[in-house]
């Protein structure tokens, strides 16, 4: 049995550690990151999932600092000495894995973009000396991937995944007649901007919709954001109906996205590296659902729109004229059962925790078997 350590978000139990946090016992158990997305999706459900199949012949756990692993997987960590430990790791014979998840590496123009959505030097250089110092790196999109191979020829992408245990049953998603369709949108209170992309449209559906936002404090957010973004926002939000719904957890989130009838959405600004490369769990939480999606020409949201059984399952728009056109066509219904059915089974097929951590469970026995 080969035994795999996993630091998550540079939080490297080690003894400097202890002004951002680290406690005593972290050095016996790891040092877990419970407010991040990252430490449940890509290391405790795959963790799970690996440790409970013996035929992997791999044990994933949180790094300990006193225990020696065959490989260590750094998931999002390039800070805090973090690129030093995997050198000394390498130099004693262990394997190292590089989880990026973000586009650091892009350049961009000066002046192209919001100073806010450009990475800044330091991390970009922090990022491919992880990259290049890899035995693999895992990449957490297929445009990642592309991105990442110039410093690292071996480099895979893994998906994010949702464990079929956490869905609930999904209720009928079809629209009562003389009903607002339910739009669904989640993520961090910052990203609300991107609803500006299809701000018209929704402006022209006005009280044919309701926008349903789940998120952290939006209010706190949109004081934040540059005045103009900002009295877009507020504009939008007075135009139609809309409801604001604190982000809890994932479960809770699965829930309200299994209630009822609705689509989610995913417009993004696309000259944004960050929304680039971006992975593809924004919708497919919600169409694990049965929530079909409509979803800007992302590429992680062609990769699912390709692996999809109904044309409907997943409509990508490319101008004002198609995201209006696809939630009228949700709105009036025809058809909605079969593309519900269609988004739940592309989810189960291809990014459910069960089939990622194979790929996963795959790529670490590669590096330690020495495979390319």
């Amino acid at each position: 049995m080969k035994r795999v350590g996993f630091i998550i978000n540079s939080r490297r139990p080690e003894g400097r550690a202890f002004a951002r946090g680290l406690r005593p016992w972290h050095l016996l158990t790891g040092w877990p990151d419970h407010g991040s997305p990252m430490h449940f999706m890509r290391f405790g459900w795959v963790a799970e999932e690996v440790n409970r199949r013996p035929e992997h012949g791999l044990h994933y756990e949180l790094f300990k600092p006193w225990r020696d692993y065959d490989a260590v997987v750094f998931l999002k960590s390039m800070e805090h000495g973090c690129a030093d430990h995997a050198e000394r790791l390498r130099a004693r014979g262990r394997r190292v894995v590089f989880e990026a998840n973000v586009d650091y590496y892009s350049e961009v123009a000066p002046g192209t973009l919001p100073a806010e959505l450009v990475p800044e030097a330091a991390q970009r250089a922090k990022a491919l000396r992880m990259t290049a110092a890899a035995d693999v790196v895992i990449a957490s999109s297929r445009r990642l991937e592309e991105i990442c191979r110039p410093w690292n020829s071996r480099v895979t992408w893994v998906p994010d995944n949702i464990p079929a245990r956490l869905v609930p049953t999904a209720a009928d998603h079809s629209s009562p007649a003389g009903r607002p369709l339910e739009i669904w949108w989640s993520g961090m209170p910052a990203k609300t901007a991107d609803l500006l992309l299809i701000a018209d449209v929704l402006s022209r559906l006005g009280q044919r919709v309701r926008l349903n936002i789940v998120s952290g404090d939006v209010a706190a957010a949109l004081a934040r954001l540059p005045a103009d973004t900002a009295g877009r926002l507020r504009g939008l939000l007075a135009a139609g109906p809309h409801r604001l719904h604190r982000f809890r957890s994932i479960p809770d989130l699965l829930a309200l996205y299994a209630a009822g009838p609705g689509v989610i959405i995913s417009p993004r600004f696309l000259d944004n590296p960050y929304n680039a490369a971006h992975s593809e769990w924004k919708i497919t939480l919600g169409m694990a659902c049965g929530l079909t999606a409509v979803a800007s020409p992302q590429p992680s949201y062609l990769d699912v729109a390709d692996r999809c059984e109904h044309p409907q399952a997943l409509t990508v728009c490319r101008t004002d004229e198609e995201w209006e056109a696809a939630l009228v066509r949700a709105l009036e219904g025809g058809g909605q059962a079969e593309a519900s059915q269609a988004a739940r089974d592309v989810v189960r097929r291809h990014y459910s925790t069960e089939v990622v951590a194979r790929l996963h469970a795959e790529t670490l026995r590669g590096v330690l078997q020495n495979r390319p």
